[in-house]
């Protein structure tokens, strides 16, 4: 009888150091923090190669429409890749006249316009405005020739042709009126001045004259 009161106590007195001690009514303490595990490194972001493409000017001139007399205006411009990789173009062009009305090039032109212009260019190389989208491989030898058409507004002065798309520059500015963050491009710049009257016009526009400013010139717009 007294080994088994033994043995119940060793085995009581085994229960207890198991147990945690009282706490008297005072909340358990906490287990011990596991230290974080360790996040790998973030990745940096991919640096992006920043690149603008060769946009050389040719003449802009009038065209009158035989059947409907109205009037548009034609350029023809050739784009070299000089960046040592292939690259995806998608070239606008807007024309905006020194009262700030923009006309967007293939706006108000029909087939037909189109037609008759490239007829007049007489060079199966000049692809039309929307052939020039997509690819364009490095070199001269890959360049990419073509015309661009915009229906002519009331006669002015002065005017300018921008074009985006050839360059993959960008920064972030103020709105000069809203104050609000606007996103600008790298815009290829064209000012002409015109120092006749339409209606008498003959050959080609020629390039305004600008004593400060170089013509054409890049701007972030």
């Amino acid at each position: 009888m007294n080994q088994m009161l033994s043995f119940v106590f060793l085995v009581l007195c085994a229960i207890e150091s198991t147990t945690p001690p009282a706490t008297d009514g005072q909340t358990p303490s906490a287990p011990a923090a596991v230290a974080p595990v360790a996040k790998s490194p973030a990745t940096r972001p991919r640096h992006v190669s920043q690149w603008e493409l060769d946009y050389q000017v040719g003449p802009l001139r009038l065209f009158k429409d035989g059947e409907t007399g109205e009037a548009f205006w034609y350029a023809t411009y050739t784009i070299v890749n000089r960046t040592g990789h292939d690259r995806s173009i998608a070239p606008q062009w807007i024309m905006l006249d020194e009262e700030g009305r923009i006309f967007n090039a293939g706006d108000g032109v029909s087939r037909r316009v189109q037609r008759e212009v490239q007829n007049l260019l007489a060079n199966p190389l000049y692809e039309d405005q929307t052939s020039v989208l997509g690819e364009i491989m490095p070199g001269e030898e890959n360049a990419k020739s073509g015309f661009v058409i915009w229906k002519a507004g009331p006669e002015v002065r002065r005017f300018s042709i921008l074009v985006s798309g050839l360059s993959n520059i960008k920064k972030t500015a103020d709105h000069p009126v809203t104050k609000n963050a606007i996103l600008l491009k790298k815009t290829r710049r064209v000012d002409y001045q015109m120092n006749c009257d339409r209606a008498t016009l003959i050959g080609e526009v020629p390039l305004a004259i600008t004593a400060d400013e170089q013509n054409p010139r890049w701007i972030m717009r």
